[in-house]
């Protein structure tokens, strides 16, 4: 009897065994398939305001995400203490399903016991409620207490008997640079983003805009304490707009915010060493000419253009010029043409920004300007200067004897005599003024593009 009491006790042992291991690989799973405790995302009600006795707050509420899974059989709403960790219930759904999708579902009105006035009236006997409170609703396994917990959320104002979904409060970015300006393409520049007020929490995205061309990442970072630090040595040569955006980590609290640096540029090379040949005066005594400083001028696919581009009928760039006064309208003119376009506008600090200029398609092959100027007596002008077609042919000089036709000879230094109807010196004088002349009237075109006229 004893033998075979034993031998029907192994199987049964096996069994119980395999029972037990199967329970605790089911409460794995059902852990596994739970989200980790807090916030899952935002809560939305179908009403926006009301009485603080509403019954339901709300009749109608949805989510922006699911319920973990085994999670959302039950929804429970509640209203959060200000400054205690009390919260309060204040409705119950208990539908099911919530774990299947983002949750859109009405509230029922709940027992007088479980609205919002009997929690203020608890937790503040004199009557004062104004305030700003959370509401959260949990995602419920009744059967489980030892799931994490895991919520929606927003945020309500309360003054006197009413009540109102909460804006988010509005924050500011302020960013600045070192090196602050001019580095040399490159070399590392460091951006640090402040964000007011210092409690909101989120991200910085930045940003190098040039005109109308695609805004390019420069990298993101986390907000702490109120500041972000970005550095990169990706920038590229040329005039740009550094953005900094904010990105917050709670929308429904604290609202998204951007600030920029203005003309940031980037140098291709440091400064010349004086005494080098790129650094000595032209012959009129200037530096030899550029782009003005406070002009720039980018294609359609955000290339920087340099001096006096060649452009095509129909091309289409983005011009940004510099030093206007604040908010100014500019008028936008082009030599040689009766074309009209549309008016610029300078922003709060002079600049206008991204013009948008398109050659116009019956233009002739030549050199044109194209001139921004401030609608104001004395008001700042900047040109943009730019070919179109095929370039003039140098003049070359015409081969010359050295004796006239008739046999006397000339001297170009001292005239020759007066025997030569068309002595080589003469010759040499013609070609000389023609060059001069050219050179002149290109002297002249690349001054009044220096100087921005």
């Amino acid at each position: 009897m004893t033998r075979l009491a034993r031998a029907r006790t192994l199987p049964a042992l096996l069994m119980c065994c395999a029972l037990l291991l199967g329970a605790a690989a089911a409460v794995l799973g059902a852990a596994a398939g739970a989200s980790a405790a807090g916030r899952l995302g935002a809560l939305t009600l179908s009403k926006t305001s009301g009485s603080i006795t509403d019954n339901p707050l709300s009749p109608h509420m949805s989510t922006d995400a699911a319920c973990p899974a085994n999670q959302g059989q039950v929804l429970r709403l509640f209203v959060v203490h200000p400054t205690d960790p009390k919260e309060f219930r204040i409705g119950e759904v208990k539908a099911g399903g919530y774990d299947a999708g983002p949750i859109d579902t009405d509230m029922p009105a709940s027992i007088v016991l479980f609205t919002l006035s009997k929690a203020l009236t608890g937790w503040f006997p004199d009557g004062n409620y104004n305030g700003t409170y959370e509401l959260r609703l949990d995602c419920i396994n009744p059967l489980d207490a030892t799931l994490p917990r895991s919520f929606f959320t927003t945020n309500i104002k309360i003054t006197g008997t009413t009540w109102a979904v909460a804006e988010a409060e509005a924050t500011s970015v302020t960013l600045t640079a070192s090196p602050e300006n001019h580095p040399v393409q490159g070399t590392e520049v460091t951006f640090t983003a402040a964000v007011t007020p210092a409690a909101a929490t989120g991200e910085i995205t930045l940003t190098s805009v040039r005109g109308a061309a695609e805004p390019v990442e420069l990298g993101t970072a986390t907000v702490a304490n109120g500041s972000a630090v970005i550095k990169t040595s990706a920038l590229t040569k040329g005039v740009q707009d550094i953005r900094a955006q904010f990105t917050p980590a709670d929308p429904d609290t604290y609202a998204a915010s951007s600030g920029q640096i203005s003309g940031y540029t980037v140098d291709e090379t440091g400064p010349t060493p004086s005494g080098s040949p790129s650094g000595s005066p032209s012959p009129s005594g200037s530096p030899s000419p550029e782009v003005p400083a406070d002009l720039e001028v980018v294609d359609a696919d955000g290339n920087p253009l340099g001096e006096n581009p060649p452009l095509e009928a129909g091309q289409k760039v983005a011009i940004t010029a510099r030093g206007y006064s604040a908010d100014a309208t500019v008028k936008v003119s082009l030599s040689d043409s009766e074309e009209a376009f549309e008016d610029a506008t300078a922003d709060a600090e002079g600049i206008v920004q991204g013009y948008d200029f398109t050659v116009p398609e019956e233009i002739a092959d030549g050199d044109h300007t194209l001139t921004l100027a401030e609608d104001a007596e004395g008001g700042h002008s900047v040109a943009f200067a730019f070919t179109t077609g095929e370039a003039d042919p140098e003049p070359s000089p015409e081969p010359s004897d050295s004796t006239g036709t008739d046999g006397g000879t000339t001297d170009g230094a001292t005239g020759g005599d007066t025997g030569g109807d068309t002595g080589t010196g003469r010759g040499e004088r013609t070609v000389s003024a023609a060059a001069a002349a050219t050179a002149a009237v290109r002297a002249a075109r690349t001054t009044g593009v220096a100087a921005g006229v």
